[in-house]
C-alpha cells in the first residue's frame, strides 16, 4: 500500500513540474537570414523557428525595407513550429527589418524583431544559405506525456479505492 501511495505521489509530482513547461510561451530560436547577418544576394523568403509549435490565426510578418517598404509577398506559411514569409524584390540595398507577431500554443501573442542587412541591391533573389527543410511533425511531447501521467493517476486511485473496500 505504501508502495502505491509513492508512486501516486510521484506521479502528481512529475504532472505538476510538466505542465510548467507546458505552459511557457514560445520562444524564436532561429532566424533565417539569421539576424545581424549580412549578405550580398537577397533571400526569397524569411524563416523563423520556434521552440514550439505556433497558431496560423494571427500571424504577421513584415519585412521592411531601408526605406520603410513592406517587402513581405504573400501571407506566411505556418508548419508547426516554423514560420516561412515570402519576399518579393529587394531593389534597395541596406538594412532589412523583420517584425513578426505569432500567436504561441498557450495562446498568447509573441512579437519577435530582427535584421539583416542586403550589401547589392538588383541582384536576383535567392535561398537563403543553410535554409533548413520543412520540419516533420512529431507532436507535442509534452502534452502526451502529461496526458500519460493522468491516466496512470487514475488507475492508481481506482486502485487504491478498490483496496479499501470492506470485505464481506
Amino acid at each position: 500500500m505504501r508502495r502505491l501511495i509513492a508512486i501516486l505521489v510521484a506521479s502528481l509530482f512529475t504532472l505538476v513540474v510538466s505542465t510548467g513547461v507546458a505552459a511557457a510561451h514560445a520562444k524564436l530560436e532561429s532566424m533565417t537570414p539569421t539576424d545581424g547577418s549580412s549578405m550580398a544576394a537577397p533571400p526569397t523568403k524569411v524563416i523563423l523557428t520556434f521552440n514550439e509549435p505556433v497558431g496560423s490565426n494571427g500571424t504577421q510578418v513584415q519585412v521592411k525595407s531601408p526605406s520603410g517598404t513592406n517587402v513581405a509577398n504573400g501571407d506566411a506559411e505556418v508548419v508547426d513550429n516554423t514560420v516561412t514569409q515570402p519576399v518579393g524584390a529587394m531593389i534597395e540595398a541596406g538594412k532589412y527589418t523583420v517584425e513578426a507577431r505569432v500567436v504561441s500554443a498557450d495562446g498568447h501573442p509573441i512579437t519577435i524583431s530582427g535584421a539583416f542587412t542586403v550589401t547589392h541591391a538588383g541582384h536576383p533573389a535567392t535561398q537563403p544559405a543553410g535554409t533548413p527543410a520543412a520540419p516533420e511533425g512529431n507532436g507535442n511531447v509534452v502534452t502526451i506525456v502529461a496526458m500519460c501521467l493522468v491516466m496512470l493517476v487514475v488507475v492508481a486511485l481506482a486502485i487504491v479505492i478498490v483496496r479499501r473496500r470492506p470485505a464481506d
